[in-house]
């Protein structure tokens, strides 16, 4: 009985052992895939892909005992992590801050709350009288600590309330409303600004920070520009210009639930 009762432990062990290494195996790689696709947005990319060359060089130079060589690399990556965190604060920052902003948890709880129509409708309306506005739409990522910047409404989204606050001076018009589980949870609020290449020189203030939340967030952004009244949409770091008007709707859909097929048409 004891020498049953031994295997048995000792093959639950066994298990528990190729277990362990299993689970730990699919955090890390989904670890590294996650940071991975947060990078490809930003500049830091080219950093990473240095890396790996790097890392390819130093493993054929061990190789091969290419002792000078070796010495190099061994010097040149001693200081390759200050140099890192120098020159790409920034990225580290939004990698650290979405990671903790996440929401791990979320559900499609509020979703049939929200008022679709009505914001399409306010969104053409102002594109239309040339009225700029700038429109936040929470996916996973919290946006709590931007609402609490500005000031915090609980209201259902309405067309009239939302061209009401971009109205030109306005105590809210300058800045962001934020929606959040299918409601108008701030308005006035303040964004990061983003300094990507995407931008050209006639995107104003309200561009740079509609970028730059989707840069630091996975919020998805509507902005309409009050010198060209177009409409441009903004979502993981990427900027889709001149959105039309029987295009808008389909497109909050699409990124509001990447299930439709919308995504085959726009192949994105």
């Amino acid at each position: 009985m004891e020498e049953l009762f031994g295997k048995l432990v000792s093959g639950f062990d066994t298990f528990w052992n190729y277990f362990r290494n299993v689970v730990d195996i699919l955090i890390v790689a989904y670890l590294f895939y996650w940071i991975y696709r947060f990078l490809t947005n930003t500049r830091a990319i080219q950093l990473l892909k240095g890396v790996i060359v790097i890392f390819i060089v130093a493993v054929i130079s061990a190789f091969l005992r290419l002792d000078t060589l070796s010495w190099l690399i061994k010097n040149i990556t001693t200081s390759l992590v200050i140099t890192v965190v120098i020159l790409f604060q920034p990225e580290l920052r939004r990698l650290i801050t979405r990671f903790g902003q996440k929401n791990w948890l979320a559900t499609d709880s509020g979703a049939e709350s929200f008022q679709l129509d009505e914001l399409v409708s306010s969104v053409f309306a102002m594109a239309e009288e040339k009225v700029g506005s700038l429109i936040v739409i929470e996916r996973n990522t919290g946006l709590k600590s931007y609402v609490e910047s500005g000031a915090e409404i609980d209201s259902q989204i309405s067309e009239e309330l939302i061209r009401t606050i971009f109205f030109p001076l306005t105590p809210l018009h300058d800045g962001a409303i934020i929606i959040q589980e299918g409601r108008i949870s701030g308005a006035a609020c303040y964004l990061p600004l983003s300094d990507s290449k995407q931008l050209k020189k006639h995107h104003g203030a309200r561009h740079r920070a509609g970028l730059g939340i989707a840069e630091e967030t996975d919020a998805l952004v509507i902005v309409t520009s009050e010198e060209r009244g177009e409409i441009t949409i903004m979502v993981n770091g990427k900027m889709f210009q001149n959105v039309k008007h029987a295009d808008l709707k389909n497109m909050i859909l699409f990124f509001m639930n990447p299930k439709t097929a919308y995504e085959e048409k726009y192949n994105i």
